[in-house]
């Protein structure tokens, strides 16, 4: 049976030539074809960055079952090396973002879009399943557990882009575009210090200058991944558009939950970074990204405890 039009039983992703331990592996392919096909001219440019020496043609991915956090507050978490000129990124790093993208996005549905949609129409439209809401919260919660403690991902009981009912399909083939487009951010932002920042860095480089350099790579990321969308007003590109903003604003909303302040001294404010994002995009007042953005500020507050209101 053809998975692309399975409607019932098992659909198992998972092949012999797919690299890591995690259900996150059969994305792997995906994530470094998305990046290189960030626009047009993007696959040229990194040919013409490893021909300068300024990027390692390979991407390093970590393996291991260990958690995020490693000691004294450092994280494995994504980073361009100054040395070897490559972007590092961790399995378990991917899979939080995975769980992360799919908690944000299934929460935002449940709870804020489809009742929106059912008030408007004075009627269910879509309905709203108790169940979709509470396995959301859980995959919140095993995200949040990755941080601190690596434990398996249950892929036979929680929504996962390898192991799954082709009945329950829709939530994670969405989830599996917006985290896509969530780790090409990431990588568009590590290349922009490749290219621009890491001839620039000394011993005596200052706290400013990294930030500057930060805000800087943010920018340009989203430049480049706006330069590969089309200005034509059809169904398709604004749809594309939508997943590329969300999987964008989902790559800074997954920083916040490593702490419970957002402050930096060589990074900027993370609620800077989120607002740059979302203004670059230049959605209307009343675009689903908003209420995205506040769902996942939200699961930051409950985290810790802020009290917003």
């Amino acid at each position: 049976m053809n998975w692309l039009t399975q409607k019932f039983g098992i659909i198992d992703h998972h092949k012999n030539t797919d690299f890591g331990t995690q259900p996150i592996r059969v994305l792997h392919y995906m994530i470094v074809f998305m990046f290189n096909n960030t626009n047009k001219d993007f696959f040229l440019n990194l040919q013409k960055l490893i021909r300068e020496g300024k990027f390692n043609s390979e991407l390093n991915f970590e393996f291991g079952e260990e958690p995020i956090m490693i000691e004294n507050g450092r994280f494995r978490t994504p980073y361009a090396n100054l040395h070897t000129k490559q972007i590092t990124i961790h399995e378990t790093f991917l899979s939080y973002i995975w769980c992360i993208t799919y908690s944000i996005y299934v929460i935002y549905l449940e709870e804020i879009d489809f009742p929106k949609y059912n008030k408007l129409h004075n009627r269910e439209v879509y309905p709203i399943k108790e169940e979709n809401k509470q396995l959301a919260y859980e995959m919140f919660n095993y995200a949040k557990h990755l941080i601190v403690d690596y434990t398996p991902w249950e892929k036979d009981i929680l929504p996962n882009p390898e192991r799954f009912l082709a009945e329950n399909r829709l939530y994670i083939e969405q989830t599996n575009g917006f985290y896509t487009e969530a780790v090409k951010f990431i990588f568009c932002h590590e290349i922009i210090h490749l290219e621009l920042h890491f001839d620039k860095i000394t011993s005596e480089t200052t706290d400013s200058h990294y930030l500057e350099y930060e805000i800087e790579a943010d920018s340009k990321a989203i430049e480049s991944i706006k330069a590969g969308l089309s200005d034509v007003q059809s169904p398709f590109e604004i749809a594309k558009k939508t997943v590329v903003s969300v999987g964008a604003v989902i790559g800074v909303l997954s920083m916040f939950f490593f702490k419970a302040t957002t402050e930096g001294k060589q990074h900027p404010n993370s609620e800077d970074r989120l607002t740059n994002i979302l203004e670059m995009f230049n959605f209307h007042d009343s675009h689903e990204i908003w209420g995205i953005a506040c769902v996942g500020l939200k699961f930051w507050d409950n985290q810790f405890g802020h009290n917003f209101n």
